[in-house]
């Protein structure tokens, strides 16, 4: 077995491209939430983002999921095939927390293609 080495280093703060990868359930220290995977297109750098279960308009899972893919907008429902693969922009800053300096998501807009 082969185990890559990632030398970790956040993206610095900016707005950048990236595509999807990845949404599941996870229970976290906060209860239940979403785990968004997000590669950025450029280099390759990976930020995860949470949201809440919340099924509200207002709710960043349904703004984050909108901005990915428009057509939820007209939707009753939306599922993971839905918005994996869909690229987008991410705002990034820089959060510091216990394992030290991280990205933090503070927003998810759509890509005109």
């Amino acid at each position: 077995m082969r185990i890559n080495i990632h030398n970790y280093r956040p993206l610095d703060n900016g707005r950048y491209r990236f595509v999807l990868k990845s949404i599941e359930e996870k229970e976290t220290m906060y209860g239940e939430r979403l785990m968004w995977l997000f590669e950025e297109l450029e280099h390759g750098a990976t930020v995860v983002g949470f949201t809440s279960l919340s099924t509200s308009t207002k709710a960043n899972a349904y703004k984050w999921a909108s901005a990915l893919n428009p057509e939820i907008q007209n939707q009753r429902s939306w599922t993971e095939k839905d918005v994996v693969s869909k690229k987008c922009f991410l705002t990034v800053g820089i959060t510091h927390g216990s394992n030290g300096p991280g990205n933090k998501i503070t927003e998810v807009a759509p890509i005109e293609e």
